[in-house]
């Protein structure tokens, strides 16, 4: 554990409380301390960190998302990343069913200037993915640039020498005063990076949606690009050693903190796996789990300062892609931080 988490009693006050410290939250007091800014503290309700959504985060370093305000921060977050030491290369392939999907896929890829290629389903899934040699696709888009990330080495990175308070709940806020099980810290600027809970503390909560992700016993392709169906039948997977990791992208509106996995879950990916003739659908499944995604109502990423709280800032709704964007989450609510501090 390289963060530092403190034995004694709380300060009285810092410049900045940030709370939570998953994936938003550890990105952003790692860019504040990137920038200078050291009196920030980060509060963790849990006593290890990782129990949600960034501990159980699939890890697929996916660069191309659905819209332009998200691919800029995961193209951003994959470039810092690659200098850290949780970054395996392995490419990626995006599937699609329609083929006016897969061309707003590419010119958003040109836009950001991603390099990639554009093949049919028998060039670029039979040879890496025989068990979805028969996927209903119309189109695949290979991104070399893609990777795989540690998600537990990433939070380790993050956090290193940062002073984080584990097991230290945010009970409510007074303004930016934050009232904890352990004492109140009168803060100069609030950082809301509390994940599903995000909003709850000033009223105004996000939603959460819980998703699956099954680890299925098969060991008969070697190492290849991660896939990512992208339409009906939405789903991934991507090599775990000798078994494959995959979900299939389920949705169920839920209450924070709510993870457990379900026999509907399982129901819903043995149900794609066999309209797409796999024969992993008969798999048998090692491990499975449940985490979830947070999102605002614009499904946007809800980051910067608060329009009615000068004092709040937020870094949440990062919607399953808080591996990818992190760091570049972090520099920006950093930015926002600072900014508040100047004023």
């Amino acid at each position: 554990m390289g963060y530092k988490r403190s034995v004694n009693a709380l300060p009285q006050s810092a410049d900045v409380v940030i709370v939570g410290a998953g994936f938003a939250g550890a990105a952003t007091a790692w860019a504040l301390a990137r920038r200078g800014v050291t009196n920030a503290i980060v509060l963790e309700r849990e006593v290890a960190l990782g129990r949600y959504a960034s501990g159980r985060a699939a890890g697929l370093g996916r660069q191309i998302a659905e819209d332009d305000h998200t691919t800029a921060l995961t193209v951003r977050g994959a470039q810092l990343i690659r200098e850290l030491p949780v970054w395996q290369p392995s490419g990626g392939l995006y599937s699609f069913d329609d083929a006016a999907h897969a061309d707003a896929y590419a010119e958003r890829a040109k836009r950001f200037e991603i390099a990639t290629v554009m093949g049919s389903p028998d060039e670029l899934i039979a040879p890496g993915w025989p068990q979805l040699a028969q996927l209903r696709s119309v189109r695949v888009m290979h991104v070399p640039s893609d990777g795989t990330i540690d998600v537990a080495a990433l939070l380790a990175v993050l956090t290193k020498n940062l002073r984080i308070e584990l097991g230290c709940p945010v009970q409510r806020l007074d303004g930016p005063t934050v009232m904890t099980s352990r004492g109140a810290i009168a803060a100069r600027v609030v950082v809301d990076a509390s994940g599903a809970w995000a909003g709850e503390l000033v009223g105004e909560p996000l939603q959460a949606f819980k998703r699956h992700v099954f680890v299925l016993d098969d060991d008969n392709a070697p190492p290849t690009p991660w896939l990512w169906h992208l339409g009906a039948g939405e789903m991934y997977m991507r090599r775990d050693g000798a078994a494959v990791l995959a979900s299939p992208c389920d949705s169920a509106l839920s209450s924070a903190g709510h993870q457990d996995p379900d026999l509907v879950g399982e129901a819903h990916l043995r149900k794609l796996l066999d309209e797409a003739d796999s024969m992993l659908a008969g798999a048998p499944i090692t491990r499975r789990w449940a985490c979830q995604r947070a999102f605002a109502e614009d499904r946007k990423m809800k980051l910067g300062r608060d329009s009615n709280r000068p004092w709040l800032v937020w870094a949440a709704g990062l919607g399953g892609h808080g591996a990818t964007a992190a760091p570049a989450v972090g520099e920006r609510v950093a930015n926002a931080v600072i900014e508040a501090l100047s004023s």
